[in-house]
């Protein structure tokens, strides 16, 4: 057995952030599934499930565990996403109740790459071929819960306003002829029909009214090496969210900001609650303001599967995606 399928998780590849679809037929499109990030290992027939930061899943989705082993492979490495759908479209509130067991919803394992498939490396081959070599898997070991995420090579423009028409999260593009490097190297992109970006969490607001739990969760966005303070969002909560929130939150209390907090007015700063950077939370908006903060933010998620360090990470690689820019029609 290679060194590269040890009993553990493996680095995933990672996109980059575009404003429009690259151009041209080097590049492949798929449906940005709004769910988690999930990589699957075989070794010896044993399947163990991870998220994208190598937290072991295997026993919080064991349905999806037993899918890969109807699979029927000795060895191999997959790469896809858990989601719920509703009405044909992930949705992210229906994972998030389905695992904290709040509906019986299916998740299902949506698969779009496989680094490694019964003794043979396939981190060098072409993209395509991955593809093929997988989608011709699954067709031979049907599974319900087991889904092949389909592509459509250039046209990215148009396929990008299909899904923005359908009210889809968005398109992955990806090189047709790339091999599977587990870093971001611009290789993948992601290009969002509707804005969001993930930020840190270090502090909250006190609610006002009837409302409970928060007010706000105060945002920061990890720039030049430091935290720097980003905006608030108070809306797009449900009660259970914010009383969960509060009591998440209570246990990280500190006296001093935990983000450098110039773009903050001073009068919001008396109200401001700070907390150590623990929770990242999904954010959608609508660019930023004059003064450089979040305009119309709604809460989306707190994602689980990250952690603030990753958000630094991704600061400290993000560069221009080549080759980003929108096709012109004939």
């Amino acid at each position: 057995m290679t060194d590269i399928l040890k009993d553990e998780a493996f680095a995933p590849e990672l996109c980059r952030l575009a404003k429009d679809p690259p151009v041209g037929d080097g590049w492949l499109h798929e449906v940005k599934w709004d769910g988690y990030r999930i990589l699957a290992t075989v070794v010896k027939g044993k399947v163990r499930l991870w998220s994208r930061n190598a937290i072991e899943w295997t026993h919080k989705i064991p349905e999806l565990a037993e899918a890969i082993v109807s699979l029927k492979v000795k060895d191999a490495q997959f790469d896809g996403e858990m989601i719920v759908l509703r009405a044909g479209v992930s949705n992210f509130n229906a994972l998030q109740a389905r695992l904290s067991a709040e509906n019986v919803e299916p998740a299902l394992y949506v698969l779009f790459d496989m680094p490694y498939l019964n003794g043979e490396n396939l981190r060098n081959t072409p993209l395509i071929e991955r593809k093929k070599k997988l989608e011709a898997l699954l067709k031979r070991r049907k599974n319900a819960l087991l889904g092949y995420s389909a592509h459509q090579v250039g046209h990215g423009a148009e396929m990008f306003e299909q899904a923005q028409y359908n009210s889809l999260e968005g398109i992955v593009s990806k090189k047709v002829n790339s091999p599977y490097r587990g870093e971001r190297n611009g290789d993948w992109v992601k290009v969002k029909a509707r804005p969001s970006d993930e930020f840190v969490v270090v502090g909250f607001t006190n609610p006002k009214g009837g409302r409970s739990g928060i007010g706000a969760l105060l945002l920061a966005k990890h720039m030049r090496g430091e935290w720097v303070y980003i905006g608030r969002v108070g809306t797009g909560f449900t009660d259970k969210q914010l009383r969960a929130l509060r009591k998440q939150l209570n246990d990280d209390v500190v006296t001093a900001p935990t983000a450098n907090i110039e773009l903050m007015e001073r009068k919001d700063r008396a109200l401001a609650i700070w907390v150590k950077p623990k929770l990242v939370a999904e954010v959608f908006y609508q660019g930023f303001g004059g003064q450089g903060l979040l305009r119309q933010p709604a809460f989306k998620t707190i994602r689980a599967d990250k952690k603030p360090k990753d958000l630094a990470k991704e600061d400290s690689e993000r560069k221009k995606p080549r080759g980003a820019r929108r096709e012109r029609k004939a």
